[in-house]
């Protein structure tokens, strides 16, 4: 059976995975259409077992010239096995057929779920010439205990456009964080906050941010700045966040223009500087995501 490997990207060594690929039986080859890895297996329960892979994705059918009445056949035999299926459409660079008009064609073949599991794969490709290949794989949907963030809370000074409020409305959705304001202007910023709610996928109708005119009307809790100028790095957040463990934090980020005022800063009992780049600082969205990074890793 053909399979392709979608990899886990950390501490990985390709070469050392080649090798256990191998030894398992499989025939290995790097992919014509990008880097993932393409195996010839007997069993794909033999692969289970190794912790580089991230999912596999099974080859139903191969590199075939691309053809409308031949792709829509193979849609309809390969959907056929399964109850319902989860259709998705991807083209590469040099086929310039859009992915919504194939896809358009092609649901109408299927029992189309979009909370299938089973999901069919098409990607499109040129290889000196049109081509096509279908794979299948099941979509795990993963459910996030987001318990262990409950003590934490973040707050944005001064966000001065809606879609940095929409991405923290995001990242706070998705974790299960509570979110605070910084801003001069409540009014305003319930307008841009509602045009970031209508912007942004999740429920967010009954989200509610909290603004205050500065960090000094905020009382029990912990808070923690972020700034590229502060001289505490990644090494000494987690050892402050293992002392602070199960205590209630603020997680204060400034706006992707000025950063954090100094009055903010002043205002923190921490302030940690992230990644080893002094001179381009991750936007607030960015930096709230790698910090929520590092509170896993101290769980």
């Amino acid at each position: 059976m053909r399979c392709h490997l979608i990899l886990r990207k950390f501490d990985l060594d390709i070469g050392l995975l080649k090798k256990k690929l191998i030894g398992l039986g499989g025939v290995v080859e790097l992919d014509i259409v990008n880097e993932r890895l393409n195996v010839e297996i007997k069993d794909v329960k033999e692969l289970n077992g190794l912790k580089e892979i991230e999912s596999m994705l099974i080859e139903e059918k191969g590199k075939t010239g691309f053809k409308q009445e031949s792709l829509r056949d193979d849609v309809l035999k390969i959907a056929g096995r399964f109850k319902d299926v989860n259709l998705k459409v991807k083209t590469y660079p040099g086929f310039r057929i859009p992915e919504n008009a194939i896809k358009k064609k092609l649901v109408k073949l299927v029992n189309l779920n979009q909370d299938s599991e089973n999901v069919l794969l098409i990607e499109l490709f040129n290889d000196k010439g049109l081509f096509y290949r279908i794979f299948s794989f099941q979509e795990k949907k993963i459910s996030m205990d987001k318990s262990r963030f409950a003590n934490i809370t973040v707050l944005i000074e001064n966000p001065r456009l809606v879609d940095e409020i929409s991405d923290f409305l995001r990242l706070c959705l998705i974790f299960g964080l509570k979110m605070k304001v910084i801003h001069g202007n409540k009014n305003e910023f319930i307008k841009m906050l509602n045009k970031a709610k209508s912007i942004t996928k999740g429920r967010l109708s009954d989200f509610n941010v909290e603004v205050y005119h500065n960090l000094k009307e905020i009382k029990d809790c912990r808070k923690i700045g972020f700034s590229k100028n502060a001289g505490q790095d990644e090494l000494q957040l987690k050892e402050f966040l293992k002392q602070n463990k199960g205590r209630k934090l603020l997680l204060v980020f400034g706006n992707d223009t000025y950063g954090l005022s100094q009055e903010s800063r002043d205002d923190c009992g921490g302030m940690f500087h992230l990644t080893p780049d002094y001179e381009k600082p991750l936007k607030a969205n960015q930096a709230l995501a790698y910090v929520l990074g590092v509170c896993s890793s101290t769980n």
